[in-house]
Parts: C-alpha cells; sequence; structure tokens
C-alpha cells in the first residue's frame, strides 16, 4: 500500500470511528482530501525552494493547485457537515467569471 492510500485509509478510520460516520461516508471525504496530494506536493515546493523556481513553474504550480484542489475541499467541508463553502472574504467566490 503506497503512503497515500495508508493516509486515506487512516483518514477514514478516525473519521468512522470518532464521528461516527458509515465507512463510505468517510471514505469519500477520505478521497477528497487526498486526490490533490501531488498539488500539495508541488505547493511546498515552493514554500522550500521559492528563491529557485522559475515564474513560469511556480505560475503552474498555482493555476493546478487552485484549478483541482478547491472543489476537493469544499465537498469534504459539506460531507463533514460543516456547510458549504462562503465568500468570507467578499471576493465573489459563488459568482461565475465574465
Amino acid at each position: 500500500m503506497d503512503k497515500t492510500e495508508l493516509v486515506k485509509k487512516r483518514i477514514a478510520e478516525a473519521l468512522s470511528s470518532s464521528l461516527g460516520l458509515e465507512m463510505a461516508e468517510a471514505s469519500e471525504i477520505a478521497f477528497h482530501i487526498t486526490d490533490w496530494k501531488e498539488n500539495l506536493d508541488e505547493l511546498v515546493e515552493v514554500y522550500e525552494k521559492a528563491d529557485e523556481l522559475s515564474d513560469d513553474r511556480i505560475q503552474r504550480i498555482i493555476m493546478v493547485f487552485h484549478a483541482h484542489a478547491p472543489n476537493h475541499i469544499a465537498a469534504a467541508k459539506k460531507l463533514l457537515g460543516l456547510g458549504p463553502i462562503e465568500d468570507v472574504f467578499k471576493v465573489g467566490v459563488l459568482k461565475e467569471d465574465e
């Protein structure tokens, strides 16, 4: 079992045992939390090597992260019973881009 699969399994087990969720629902949440691991690794690379990376590389990492991770985070938040995404910074996150 690779590391991501182990983390996914442990998250599901922890959520199921501590929150009393059915394993299927806990597993779905774990999927949404772990599916963007590659994006997370790349974002950590920016933190660790910001002075070494090209502007193009940083831009690509940021764009890909934001195209993929937020919907997974929003789904996990909702499935955890924490409600929908809110526009707490009042920047129009719930409105379509023109």
